[in-house]
């Protein structure tokens, strides 16, 4: 006899296999600390690289102001300058690496909670299969 019961919890369990399972069970391989360290890492690498490619428009864009300042040999427009880019990339990556921070950890506890679930709807599984019997 066909446990209807069994057959709608393997349905579900089936579709979460084949949406989101995958990713989740890729997420849950790692543990939470290495998850958000690796993203962390990720984001920090990508702002790097856009810092440095919107820094160097930027300074494409002022060329003029640049050439003038280092042909002077101005020390204290160039520290100012220093202090600004400097702030400006802590700004943007203190930003975006606690966005990312949150995210991870809400991501992981998201995929660790379905994975909970799935686990325990597979126990259902097998606990019907031996009530049966």
């Amino acid at each position: 006899m066909i446990n209807e019961k069994k057959v709608a919890v393997m349905t579900r369990m089936a579709a979460y296999e084949a949406g989101r399972g995958k990713k989740d069970e890729e997420i849950c391989g790692f543990f939470r600390s290495d998850y958000v360290g690796f993203q962390l890492l990720k984001t920090w690498i990508g702002t790097t690289i856009a810092f440095c490619l919107l820094a160097g428009i930027w300074l494409l864009y002022r060329i003029d102001e640049m050439t003038s300042i280092l042909y002077a040999v101005d020390v204290d427009a160039l520290m100012k300058l220093g202090r600004q880019v400097l702030t400006a990339y802590v700004i943007l990556c203190g930003g975006y690496l606690l966005a990312t921070w949150v995210v991870a950890h809400i991501t992981y506890a998201k995929a660790h909670k379905d994975s909970v679930l799935f686990d325990r709807m597979l126990n259902e599984v097998d606990g019907s299969e031996e009530e049966e019997e």
